[in-house]
Parts: C-alpha cells; structure tokens; sequence
C-alpha cells in the first residue's frame, strides 16, 4: 500500500506515488542547479519541466491513475539525453574521420576534484571526500582520523574543521562526477541525476573493497563519531552562545554608556562620592570623542551580526533545511568575520588601555586629594593643640597618628612621623606661660631608634630627655601595668586596656619626665624631636600626652644689709 501525492503542474494535478514524487522532485531539483550556471539555465529547465507535463497527460489520457515510479524513470530516460537537455543537436555524419574516436577519449580525461562528500558523511563529509577523491574506504580514513585526532590531542580535529570550511560540497551533479572522476557529459549528468541516492562513494571504491566486512568496526565507528559530532555541536553553539551574549552585553554596557554621557552623566546614587561620580562623567564625556571606542562598537556590532548569520546558517544547513554556502561566500563570511573579530579585540584593547590610563590618572589624582586633605587636617589638629611645626623635613605628610595610643584607643591622635629612610627630621614643640616658678614636664612617647628626645626650654636654657627605645612593642607604660596585674591590683579601666592593647604585647609607650624647670619669666617652650642631638637612627617615633606641671616657687631672695652712716661729733 503505497501513499498518493497530489501536484499541480503547470496548472494540471496528477496523482503520483511518494517515492516516484521524490525522484521527480530531486531530478528537477538537479537539473534547475545544473543548467542554473548555463546562459539561459532557467528557460531550459522550464522547457523540461513543461515536458514532463506533456508526458504525464498522455499517460493520463492512457487511462493511468497515479503516476509510479517505474513512469518517473520512463520519462528521465526518455527526455533526458543530451540533445533534448542541453538544447542542442548533434550534428553527425556517416563519413567521420578516424581521429573522432581519438577526440572522444581526449574529451573523456578528465582528472578528479576534492570535494566535500554529502552522499556518504557523517559529519561534513571531508573524510569520504577525500576517499573518493584517493580511492580508498572511507572507513579506514575514519579509523586512521580517530587515531590522529586522540594522538594529537586535538589538533586533527582544528585541521577537519579547517578543511570542512575550505572545501566546498558536491552539490550539483556536475560537481558529483567530477569529485568522482567521471566526465562531465550529458550522458554522465543523466545517469547521475537518474541516480537519487547519489551515492558518489560507490565509484571511489574498488570491488574488493566494497566487499570488506566492515561489521563491529563500523558500529564502533558511528558510536565515535555520534559522540564527537555531540561534543563538536556542544562546543561550536557554546561557543556562538557565549559569542552573542558577551557582544550583546557589550552593546548594551556601550549604549547605557552613551545614554549617560547625553543625558547628563550618572545618578547620584551610583557612586559613593561626588568626586567619583565626576570623574566617570568626566570620564564619560572624554572617551565619547575618541574613535576606538566607536570602533569597538561598531565592530562588536558587526561581529555579532557576522556571527548569528554563520551560526543561523550552518544550524539550519545541517537541519537539511537550506542549501550550503558557495566556496567564495563562506570564505568571504570566514575571512570577514576573522577581520571584525581581530578589530574588536584590538580596539577593546586599546579601550582598556584607555580606560586603564583615566583610572590611574584617577586614583592619582584622588591620592594627591586625599593627601592634601589629610595633611590640612593634621596640620589643623596641631594647630588647635596649639603645636607649631619647626622642622618638617622627607615625612611626607605625616604629622598625626591614630590607632596605636598604648591604651588600645583607635580615636585618640597623637604626634607621628615616619620615614623608612631614617633621613627624617621632624620637630614640633609648643609655648606656654605660666607663673614664675619650678615645673616638671611629663609625657608618653615611643621610638624604633636613638636620637628622639623630649625638650623644654626655658630661661635661656634648655634642658632634654630621650625617649627610651621600644619599638612598637612593650614600653614601660605597659611595664607598669603588667606588674599591677601582677600584685593583683589590677582590676578594671585603664590599666586593664594597657596589657591587653597590641593583643597583649603593648605598643611600645613610656613616661619621659624632665624635672626642675625653673623660670622666671613665665614662658616655656617644649616639644619633641629628632634632630637636636645629631644621633637620629630610627625610622619613626610617637609622641602624646604632655603634661607640664609645677612643683615649687622660686626661692625668696632677701634685700642685702646696707650699712648705717656714723657721725662724728667733734
């Protein structure tokens, strides 16, 4: 039982088998490709198309119902030899020379082409290509690309797919014959196109080796390649997917891009400070007139197109539903593509170069802000404190510290310089006046070196201690509270926070006392610093928490005895 098909043919219907519409289908599908390339390809076509309407109104009138197959061959037989197909008569007489058989054969050499196999492939059919075009089984070749393509870890693989791009298909019959090594002759092109199953492979292949007993190697051998064709459609839609999304998202990060820079630049809510926000306005606004960025969209946008074509294409060329490329177009698409892509790498390059570029200049300029904020802010603090800098020198700009004040504070703030170079000289000092008298002065400092010193001038005089070398640990401070925690009179408060401060290892802090300050005139001068004794070799010292306090008058001085002027009487 065999299904009836319905057709119009130029303006007729016939009722026809399935398969004997099938072959009438791909013997009109193959001539229309074949006489395509001919002057006047298309009015042939349609001549023989018209024909075989003829025919099967005659075998309609015959009192035929449905057209079989065995009809389908009777009319390619009859219609399709080479004076009717190509249009033209050959002249012949009975008085041809000798030299005519001669001519036929030097007609008949013809010398084979490579072409891509689609009778006989499993994936793009370069492999049974070049075995027809060697005259070996394409079983052996598969066998012996397996091997390479596990040796070679791979690179057979980008060499398959080099030569699936590069070699086109044996699409028409006149393509088949000469991938098969057959002359391209009416004749041939008829029973080529009689031929449905286009099998090409049958005409590489010897005899003997048709007959090979092929059995588990070629079940082994679909296995393979199913699970390589699997693994080379994962990864080539892997990687168009990953390909569009990424151009996608780029074109969507660049049009968001441009939208901010026209409209005014970013939110408010954006960033989390004025100055950044300026700055991606600013950066916005400068990179808009450069052209690589626009070179980079556009040929993002390029590519993207380029790139959903090929993949549109090449899915719906395997899904049998369009017809493949021409050699030319897929190398100029190929070639096309490689181009655009090498442009949009090479400007999103230059762009990050650029943008790298703006976000040093950035940071740099945000550095020297901040430095200058900061030392503004300390030099403000000494100056509340009633401090004033004598001597500033390679500190860079620190004047104050936080973070280390030996009960453990973070707040509390302190006199800080630091220079790993140990050339720093640093010297701040305050002036107080005070009532006549004896003071002693107080305070906690630290140090990595000899050469820091407290100093108190007064009366001409100066009078100095140095500040005892810890480094950043210990300190007799933190002494001190380890032996009240010692006799158990620790309990609470700040001796508590002392011997825990630094994870219980202090800070380095100690008392500097300078006693018998004596003046008169009331005025002191004190401070700390690092360059009056010409000894410096640290690279840092910490100073806080001076304290001056009197401990006694000035001593009273009492009025020389004058002697009293006698009198002589005489």
């Amino acid at each position: 039982m065999k299904k009836n098909i319905t057709i119009n043919l130029f303006g007729s219907l016939y009722a026809i088998d399935e398969d004997a519409y099938e072959l009438l289908n791909q013997y009109q599908n193959n001539m229309r490709r074949y006489f395509s390339r001919k002057e006047g390809g298309e009015e042939i076509a349609e001549d023989i198309e018209r024909r075989i309407a003829e025919l099967f109104d005659e075998l309609k009138a015959s009192g035929v119902e449905a057209i079989t197959i065995e009809h389908v061959r009777d009319i390619i037989s009859r219609i399709g030899n080479p004076e009717e197909m190509d249009g033209t008569e050959t002249e012949t007489t009975a008085d041809e020379t000798d030299d005519a058989p001669k001519e036929s054969e030097r007609k008949e050499n013809v010398h084979k082409k490579l072409f891509r196999n689609p009778d006989d492939k499993m994936l793009g059919g370069v492999t049974s290509g070049l075995a027809c075009y060697f005259g070996i089984d394409p079983l052996w070749l598969r066998l012996l690309m397996i091997l390479f393509a596990w040796f070679s870890l791979g690179t057979s693989i980008i060499i398959y797919l080099i030569l699936w791009i590069i070699i086109p298909e044996a699409w028409t019959p006149e393509d088949r014959l000469r991938m098969q090594g057959r002359p391209v002759n009416m004749e041939n092109l008829r029973d080529e196109i009689m031929d449905g199953a286009r099998k090409a492979g049958q005409y590489a292949s010897a005899p003997k080796t048709q007959k090979t007993v092929r059995g588990c190697l070629t079940v082994l051998l679909d296995i393979v390649t199913a699970i390589f064709k699997g693994f080379l459609f994962l990864v080539v839609g892997g990687i168009l997917l990953f390909v569009t999304i990424m151009l996608i998202a780029i074109l969507i990060g660049f049009c968001l891009y441009c939208f901010s820079a026209f409209t005014g630049g970013v939110s408010d809510g954006v960033f989390s400070s004025p100055a950044e926000q300026s700055f991606f306005n600013a950066l916005i606004n400068g990179s808009l007139r450069q052209g690589i960025y626009w070179t980079a969209l556009i040929s993002s946008i390029t590519l993207l197109i380029l790139t959903l074509y090929i993949g549109t294409h090449s899915i719906l060329r395997m899904a049998g539903r369009i017809q493949p490329m021409t050699l030319p177009k897929r190398l100029a698409l190929i070639g096309g593509w490689i181009i655009t892509a090498v442009i949009f790498i090479a400007s999103m390059i230059q762009s990050s170069i650029s943008y790298d570029w703006y976000i040093r200049d950035y940071r740099e300029e945000q550095r020297i802000r901040n430095d200058s904020l900061e030392h503004q802010r300390q030099l403000s603090y000494l100056e509340h404190e009633g401090w004033k800098v004598v001597r500033h020198k390679e500190c860079g700009n620190n004047y104050v510290k936080s973070g280390e004040y030996y009960t453990g504070n973070r707040d509390v703030q302190y006199i800080d310089a630091w220079n790993f170079n140990r050339k720093m000289e640093y010297e701040v000092e305050r002036t107080v006046h005070v009532t006549p008298g004896i003071y002693r002065l107080e305070a906690a400092a630290r140090t990595d070196g000899q050469g820091c010193e407290i100093f108190a001038c007064h009366d001409n005089r100066e009078r100095k201690a140095s500040v005892p070398v810890y480094g950043n640990q210990g300190g007799e401070i933190w002494q001190d509270a380890q032996r009240q925690q010692t006799s158990g009179n620790i309990t609470l408060g700040m001796w508590k926070d002392i011997t825990e401060a630094n994870k219980g290892r202090g800070y380095g802090w100690s008392i500097v006392r300078i006693d018998s300050i004596v003046t008169h005139d009331g005025t002191i001068r004190y401070g700390v610093t690092n360059i009056r004794s010409g000894k410096w070799d640290g690279a840092w010292f910490s100073a806080t928490d001076f304290k001056l306090e009197k401990t006694g008058d000035l001593p009273k001085r009492h009025k020389p005895l004058t002697p009293h002027k006698s009198t002589r009487r005489s």
